[in-house]
């Protein structure tokens, strides 16, 4: 067996985390029998067993062949100076519905990105406050920025050398636009020495783009609230501003399957049950949001 630790990343991070699980997900795809797994030793640094000698150019090659995928959802959308192509969650309801028939369709012809995809951006049955689709819980976007394409101009940007320092060094932020799920990436002015307007936005586009090939992992779905529909997040609970991720990390390595279905799960129980399934820390992140609509992930609390 073959074991690759990825020391560029920390899985208490939540980017790290999406995109370890990211990873996992583009391996499996790929045909390895690939399986995921972290070090307890307090580095957090994820590991891989049974995946490809060249993991940078798996990855480069994932980004690479992504392009024009039919789960890249576009629509229509009536402004001021007319109508303008999309690339965003917050659809109209009708024409994310459409989305989701061309997506069973394609599912049923044996195509199952697209569906798999379609149940992770969000659930036509609940509207924002403006009548739009209401987005999965990790979509930290708002105003011009569009989430799909950002993550599309993040895809075209990953190349294997980059995704090696990504992988194994760590710190490879370049300029560029990213998806706001780095801790790091918080550009409140409260928070900083200067105004964060004055320079531009950093990525780390080969983490960004295998978070975002780990988004599926996370479907949301509508669940009954106290007066009326709302949509939950696969790991994320509580509401408006008080929502937050819970993940596990876990020493023994596990297939996608099983990844799956431990995101599931609530890890609020005590260290006795954690250690029985071979979870060895719990780490919570606060989703954060201004006024203005964009989002971010706190730093992460860990608990043994």
């Amino acid at each position: 067996m073959s074991r690759t630790v990825l020391s560029g990343l920390n899985g208490a991070n939540p980017l790290g985390f999406m995109a370890s699980v990211g990873l996992l997900r583009v391996l499996t795809l790929a045909g390895f029998d690939a399986k995921l797994g972290f070090l307890s030793d307090g580095s957090f640094h994820p590991f891989i067993d049974n995946g490809p000698d060249n993991l940078p150019g798996t990855i480069a090659d994932d980004a690479t062949s992504a392009g024009g995928q039919p789960w890249m959802l576009e629509y229509e959308k009536l402004e001021k100076n007319g109508v303008k192509r999309v690339r965003d969650l917050k659809a109209p309801p009708e024409q994310f519905e459409q989305f989701l028939h061309e997506c069973i369709d394609l599912w049923r012809r044996g195509v199952d990105e697209p569906v798999a995809y379609a149940a992770a951006f969000g659930t036509s049955a609940v509207r924002d406050g403006k009548g739009n689709t209401k987005p999965t819980a990790f979509h930290f976007t708002a105003a011009n920025m569009q989430f799909l394409a950002i993550a599309d101009l993040i895809r075209t940007a990953v190349t294997a050398e980059w995704a090696e320092r990504s992988l194994f060094e760590g710190y490879a932020t370049r300029q560029g636009s990213n998806l706001r799920w780095d801790p790091a990436s918080e550009r409140n002015w409260a928070l900083m020495a200067n105004n964060p307007n004055n320079r531009g936005t950093e990525v780390d586009a080969p983490l960004e783009w295998l978070a975002f090939r780990g988004l599926p992992l996370f479907p949301t779905f509508p669940v009954r609230g106290f007066r009326r529909l709302r949509a939950a997040t696969t790991a994320v609970s509580g509401r408006g501003d008080e929502m937050k991720v819970a993940w596990p990390l876990w020493e023994f390595p596990a297939s996608m399957q099983t990844v799956r279905s431990m995101l599931h799960l609530r890890w609020d129980g005590n260290a006795a049950e954690q250690r029985g399934r071979g979870v060895f820390a719990v780490c919570t992140s606060e989703i954060r949001r201004t006024s203005q609509g964009f989002g971010n992930f706190g730093p992460a609390a860990v608990s043994a």
